[in-house]
């Protein structure tokens, strides 16, 4: 079978295209911060029915983002340290990973590039926020986690047309091209905030206008140029001051000469 473009687009207007289901446990923890009758008790019974989500927040409670006076040893603590909206937001970050894995060698490869880029971008995104912006970090970090989820069912589709799945410059110029619009459609079906499902979307509109302050898109999108800064990406090798997010953002100077190493890193520790 030939996938193209058209095809693929076929097959999502027409619900045909395979789309992943943001995991049981996170859509409960979810619906549950949400409730206003809702406790840390109920949200954290939720938690500890998935031993390895339950054992990464208590990990994460416990790292250098969080660290309080003492351990947090067990999951209701953790929350109460960290907060619903950060607990909510984390639980979700912390399954993304099982969503970018597959059997077949070749799509795994990619899928697991994917994944350790949209850490990085991640991980930078929830600093940006927090170092310059007003914006919550914590939906930062799952921004740049969600960017590229469209990736997934491109490749999955793509097992099907062994010729596709084995030309690297094809395939990857089909992901570019399609990756964002999937992706704002996954999380759509996820129930996200319009505030999220623009960061697939628009993420590599480098000219990107919009009215009012610095939303999630900029920031995902100044980390993920950030990131790929130099690289055969097709963003490169871009000027960043002809790009608005950075503007918006504050950040007209030279990225290079400023330091976020340190916040980076304790943040990639956490949801690696």
């Amino acid at each position: 079978m030939n996938i193209t473009k058209e095809s693929i687009i076929d097959d999502l207007n027409n619900d045909r295209l395979p789309l992943p289901t943001l995991p049981e446990v996170a859509i409960k923890v979810r619906e549950t911060v949400d409730d206003d009758n809702a406790t840390i008790r109920d949200i954290a019974d939720i938690i500890n029915t998935d031993a390895a989500l339950s054992a990464r927040i208590i990990q994460v409670a416990n790292s250098a983002l969080y660290r309080g006076i003492s351990t947090a040893d067990n999951v209701q603590m953790a929350i109460t340290r960290m907060g619903l909206n950060t607990v909510r937001n984390l639980a979700t970050s912390l399954v993304m990973k099982q969503l970018f894995q597959a059997t077949h060698p070749v799509v795994d490869k990619y899928l697991r590039n994917t994944w350790k880029l949209s850490t990085d971008i991640a991980a930078l995104s929830a600093v940006l926020a927090k170092s310059y912006t007003t914006l919550d970090a914590d939906s930062a970090l799952l921004a740049g986690l969600t960017h590229s989820i469209g990736v997934s069912p491109i490749l999955v589709k793509a097992e099907s047309d062994p010729g596709l799945l084995n030309n690297t410059d094809a395939l990857e110029a089909l992901i570019y091209e399609l990756y964002p619009r999937i992706g704002a459609e996954i999380l759509k079906n996820w129930e996200f905030p319009d505030s999220m499902i623009r960061v697939p979307e628009q993420h590599l509109d480098t000219t990107r206008a919009h009215d009012g302050e610095v939303d999630y898109t900029d920031i995902v999108q100044v980390a993920l140029i950030q990131t790929v800064s130099g690289t055969s990406h097709p963003l490169g090798h871009l000027d960043t001051t002809t790009v608005p997010a950075f503007h918006r953002i504050g950040m007209a100077e030279d990225f290079e000469e400023i330091d976020m190493s340190g916040g980076v890193v304790e943040v990639k520790e956490a949801i690696a």
